[in-house]
């Protein structure tokens, strides 16, 4: 088995709908077998029929009783005995002729790990009362890899197949020996009726044989494969007419065979069968047989094979999705995974396969092998765990890409014939390729932020190329380069060295490598392969500034200041960005303040993100909860920090982080902002217009509507998604604005998900749109701002305000507590109202939600929709009640955890 293989794990084939049971099946007729032992063998008297199954029939088949060869046929289940001296050799034992009547195809089997080729088994058949020579009944030397599949069943040992056609009879012949055969041999009797095929069945090469592109060579390259992300490749080379499965009559797998990453090489074999058979239709008649004997006489799941071609160039598809998976076989032991088998159907020891087969082969080889890189003339590093009869033990070695059975097992297969037209074949499917990359691999699969990969291999002929670097998590490309490659046995063909093209390096995250190439008009088969960055990115920490408080709001549409998807720039494992939110995308330098939607996307672990003052101390709050399954959009109304920067950090793993602004403070606006005693619910679509389709939108009043005053420039709202079916987001916007990019709550099927934002009022009014699912939207109206307002926000170092894990333990379900303000959370006692990011963390029920509120009765809106290991943050702006507020969770039990990030003051 391949390096390659036990790296990457094996998977298995899906078997396509077998074909619907036929007249054509072939049928397996099991008789038990017994070589005496040679002291114990009877001579044949040439006028009297002396072995104990004298009795079975008077006459011999051809009339005339000459010695064991007119013995008449046995025509019953009871046990063939080899106990008669051949008096044409005495050193051998034979049988009595076994009627042949509905059978093609004869092998004899035996338990597996018995060593039965000491008996030289040989057969010969009857046909029109001629005996044939004898001809050798060769022990095989196919086996399965050790830990498939097929290994895994009752396998028996055997000799291979052999095509009878339509002999009346056959009589077996072993070397006499003093111990005879091993127990439990069997005699296997294949038989299936000769069907005429649906498909043409023209007897000629299905190409011309061109000899003038036989000759190639080229340059050796010895390296090891690299590992496929696909077990399906993408196409280089036509594909030869092939004969399906269901058009030569093929059963049912008896069990799914294994599947490789790659194809390293490919091994050409014959049959070692008759070359007698006569038409397509014996030709199929011949592989239903030997399926047949394979999978019920040696205990496999399939043919061996993956691909067989007749003696007329027609290929039949061997084993199921052979043409479309690197499918294992049982063709080569040791060397089955990674490899495709093809076997030429007949007897090539002494003849010459024509020129239509060698052609077919070539087509195969080139069709199979130029899809993943191989070169027919080159070599590859093949890891073997050895096998039964293999030339090689355990170990690597440097294979060449096309060989013939005979160079990794001890046996004559394909043939003297077959084997002398093996470097025809290979300079063929050579030709066939035309020009390709051999061999790619990449230098390393993962690397620091800031390393470099290189691409290397073979080039046939020469390339222009071209790599890309795409980030497998957005699909953006990130990096392109271009260059060009001459005929090449190895070395290096592209690298990149982890930046994109504004000299930045790209963040962690998983990058796939694709190589593309062209050669005057041919296209090249592509290489793609993937390489993980890792690490940390923390910049020099900037110079802190004094927090500045007595700050209005300006609200302005969103405005993205932050995208790390373009620019690869993801977050790694305890990393940090500095965002610079003042002086840019048109927010003033002057901005002390600014209200946040953050969003985690991509995220490759559980993860949380942490907002605050750039060049202050990192809080241990966090403002977006995310993890694989979804993005996660988190609000936050943070002070602005040194260089007019925010600082974000990355918990754990790797995550592209989006930043927008919708709004900022500063000390020159007069708009204050004013709380409402209990939310108010401007919008639930499960009563008022039915759910949102995608694209769709609501227009929704706002100002003078549940105590917002009419002069009002902007709103704080709790937005929830409610149901959706799909993965989808919900955005808020000023009335008739542009819908943009940015999201106000990202949600996954079936969650309920909420978060809060700050919009712009355009004529008092917001829209709600809705993108990628169908869902239910609910928006509550907690605060506004406008002239008449008079609270003006003080923004503080991020301080843990309460913790439940620490204090009280989880709140129950249906259960109200209430909670304090620690004194560091500086909030005075004539605050307004308190902004603070409340997360629930290890939430028990499958579907829960938090309201939190100050004084008054509870209302009866949520601030944090959150479920089983789902930890959720959310903006919540709460007016104090002496120094604390209540929460209440709804389901189950959970943590309850809130940061202070400022306060509302007149």
């Amino acid at each position: 088995m391949t390096e390659t293989a036990l790296a990457a794990g094996l998977g298995a084939a899906a078997e396509p709908p077998a074909p619907e049971p036929s007249d054509s099946a072939a049928t397996v007729d099991e008789l038990p077998l017994v070589v005496a032992p040679r002291d114990e063998a009877t001579p044949v008297d040439p006028d009297a029929v002396t072995s104990d199954r004298d009795a079975r029939a008077s006459q011999p088949l051809d009339g005339t009783p000459a010695g064991p060869e007119d013995l008449p046929p046995v025509d019953d289940d009871a046990p063939v005995v080899a106990d008669l001296v051949d008096d044409a050799a005495p050193d051998r034992v034979v049988t009595p002729p076994v009627d042949t009547a509905d059978v093609q195809t004869v092998g004899v089997t035996w338990p597996a790990g018995v060593e039965a080729a000491d008996l030289a088994p040989r057969a010969r058949s009857l046909t029109d009362g001629q005996w044939s020579p004898w001809s050798d009944l060769e022990a095989s030397d196919l086996a399965p890899d050790a830990g498939g599949v097929d290994a895994a069943h009752q396998l028996r040992g055997g000799t291979d197949a052999l095509w009878i056609g339509d002999a009346d009879a056959v009589q077996l012949s072993f070397a006499g020996t003093a111990d005879g055969g091993p127990a439990d041999m069997v005699l296997a009797l294949v038989g299936s009726p000769e069907v005429e095929p649906d498909a043409p069945t023209a007897t000629s090469a299905p190409a011309t044989w061109r000899g003038d592109d036989a000759t190639g060579g080229g340059a050796t390259v010895v390296q090891t494969a690299d590992v496929r992300t696909s077990a399906v490749a993408p196409a280089s080379v036509a594909a030869p007419r092939v004969y399906s499965r269901a058009e030569w009559g093929a059963r049912a797998q008896a069990c799914a065979p294994d599947v490789a990453r790659t194809l390293l090489a490919a091994v050409v074999h014959h049959t070692a069968g008759s070359n007698a058979y006569a038409s397509v239709a014996q030709a199929m008649q011949q592989i239903r047989n030997d399926q047949a004997y394979h999978i019920t006489g040696r205990g496999w799941c399939d043919i061996g094979y993956n691909f067989l071609v007749d003696k007329w160039g027609n290929v039949y598809e061997g084993r199921a999705n052979s043409g479309t998976q690197p499918v294992i076989g049982v063709h080569a032991g040791g060397f089955n995974t990674s490899t495709v088998g093809v076997s030429m159907l007949g007897d090539y020891s002494s003849t010459t396969p024509s020129a239509a087969t060698q052609e077919s082969v070539a087509r195969v080889i080139a069709w199979r092998l130029a899809s993943y890189h191989r070169d027919p003339m080159s070599t590859v590093g093949y890891t073997t765990q050895g096998g039964e009869n293999s030339r090689f033990g355990p170990g690597t070695i440097a294979l060449p890409v096309v060989v013939g059975h005979r160079d990794t097992a001890y046996t004559a297969c394909p043939g003297n014939g077959g084997y002398a037209v093996l470097g025809a074949i290979k300079s063929r499917a050579r030709a066939l390729i035309g020009a390709g990359f051999v061999n790619p691999a990449t230098t390393t699969t993962s690397m620091g932020i800031g390393g470099s990969v290189s691409v290397t291999g073979g080039v046939i002929t020469g390339a222009s190329w071209s790599l890309a670097v795409t980030d497998t998590r957005t699909g953006i490309i990130v990096q392109r380069l271009n260059g060009s490659s001459g005929a090449s046995g190895g070395g290096t063909i592209a690298t990149w060295d982890g930046k994109v093209p504004a000299g930045t390096a790209a963040g962690p995250g998983t990058y796939r490598l694709t190589l593309t190439g062209t050669y005057g008009a041919t296209t090249l088969v592509p290489y793609e392969t993937t390489v993980t960055v890792t690490g940390s990115q923390n910049p020099p920490t900037v110079a802190p500034v004094p927090l500045v408080g007595d700050l209005g709001f300006v609200p302005v549409d969103p405005v993205r200041v932050l995208d790390t998807r373009p620019s690869a720039g993801a977050l790694g494992p305890a990393s940090r960005v500095d965002v610079a939110v003042a002086g840019v995308a048109g927010i003033p330098g002057d901005a002390k303040a600014v209200a946040l939607t953050v969003t985690a996307v991509h995220s490759s672990t559980i993860t949380h993100l942490r907002a605050w003052p750039a060049g202050r101390t990192m809080p241990n709050a966090s403002v977006v909860n995310s993890d694989p399954s979804r993005a996660a959009a988190g609000a936050v109304v943070v002070g602005v920090g040194g260089q007019g920067k925010v600082s974000l950090y990355n918990q754990a793993g790797s995550v592209h982080v989006v930043v927008d602004v919708s709004g900022y403070y500063t000390t020159s606006s007069a708009t204050g902002f004013q709380s409402l005693s209990s939310a108010a619910r401007a919008l639930d679509t499960r009563s008022d217009g039915g759910p949102v389709t995608p694209q769709g939108r609501r227009t929704v009043q706002v100002a003078g509507v549940g105590g917002v005053p009419a002069d009002a420039t902007a709103a704080v709202v709790n937005v929830t998604s409610i149901g959706p079916d799909g993965q989808g987001y919900v955005s808020v916007l000023p009335a008739g604005a542009t819908a943009g990019t940015t999201s106000t709550v990202n949600n996954n099927p079936g969650r309920d998900t909420a978060n809060r934002a700050v919009v712009r009022l355009a004529g008092g009014k917001i829209d709600v749109a809705v993108g990628g699912a169908t869902q239910h939207v609910a928006v509550d109206v907690v605060g506004w701002y406008g002239p008449s307002a008079r609270a003006r926000f003080t923004p503080v170092e991020p301080v843990r305000a309460f913790d439940t894990r620490s204090d009280g333990g989880a709140l129950g379900a249906g259960e109200t507590r209430r909670l304090a303000l620690a004194t560091g959370a500086a909030v005075p006692p004539t605050a307004d109202a308190v902004v603070l990011t409340l997360t629930a963390t290890q939430p028990s029920a499958r579907a829960t939600y938090l309201t939190a509120w100050g004084p008054g009765a509870r209302p009866a809106t949520s601030d944090l929709n959150t479920g089983e290991n789902r930890d959720q943050a959310a903006h919540v702006l709460v007016r104090p009640d002496n120094g604390g507020l209540s929460v209440f969770n709804n389901l189950g039990s959970t943590h309850v955890v809130g940061d202070v990030f400022g306060y509302f003051a007149q």
